[in-house]
């Protein structure tokens, strides 16, 4: 596992990864944040607040296929220049800290936070912040990476961290996509740089792609409203 990145760090990462800056429907990350849209129209929410809105790819989403006010944060300076330009919606974003309690001063019924928690070591003093009763909507990765300073095996280990804070309601796997996000060559030629790693080259052919190829966990509850004596591992 990797290392906790600084704003300035993920401000260079945004601005050299074309990934990050392309239209919402050609991320790597479309499906995951289909399925979070998804369940924020399950719970009828009127309004959202994003935590790490990153490019403003959830927010574009978000302000297009459902009828919640939205505002939105992060810690990147560049990250949200990008959400802002994005969604042509400037008064919905602001630079903030996950760990202030100044960034939660909105309205809100709603928690968005995919990609986030993965990236910062005091997590669960993030969560500690949101609002008793508040609806949470949350992404892990199964897969490591130099900015992860965790990543989750399966749903037992999402639970067992975060369940003492979120009543977690439900669970789901969605798995990285084989080809949103590069070109036929670069597909191919992941699969030829496989062909050493059999559960890696099953995984690029769909085969179990989520535990060989990679996804999120989505998990979703409500942020517990009494103390809980069941503490994970911090």
């Amino acid at each position: 596992m990797g290392q906790e990145a600084t704003a300035a760090e993920y401000d260079e990462i945004l601005a050299a990864a074309d990934a990050y800056n392309v239209p919402v429907e050609q991320s790597f990350y479309y499906p995951l944040l289909l399925r979070v849209v998804a369940e924020v129209r399950a719970r009828k929410l009127q309004s959202v607040l994003e935590v790490g809105c990153g490019t403003g790819g959830l927010a574009q989403l978000l302000m297009r296929e459902t009828s919640a006010t939205y505002h939105g944060f992060d810690f990147s300076s560049f990250a949200v220049r990008a959400a802002a330009t994005r969604t042509r919606r400037r008064d919905s974003f602001f630079q903030g800290d996950a760990l202030d309690p100044q960034s939660y001063r909105f309205t809100y019924d709603g928690i968005a936070c995919t990609e986030v928690l993965e990236h910062i070591k005091r997590d669960l003093d993030v969560v500690r912040l949101w609002k008793s009763g508040t609806h949470c909507i949350c992404t892990v990765p199964n897969f490591d990476d130099p900015t992860h300073v965790r990543y989750f095996r399966n749903e037992r280990e999402v639970f067992g961290r975060y369940g003492h804070l979120i009543d977690i309601a439900s669970i789901v796997r969605v798995p990285k996509p084989l080809f949103i996000g590069k070109t036929l060559r670069q597909y191919l030629r992941q699969v030829r740089w496989a062909r050493e790693s059999p559960t890696q080259m099953l995984g690029l052919l769909g085969v179990n792609k989520f535990d060989w190829h990679g996804g999120w966990f989505v998990f979703c509850g409500l942020r517990r409203r009494t103390p809980q004596y069941l503490h994970a591992v911090e």
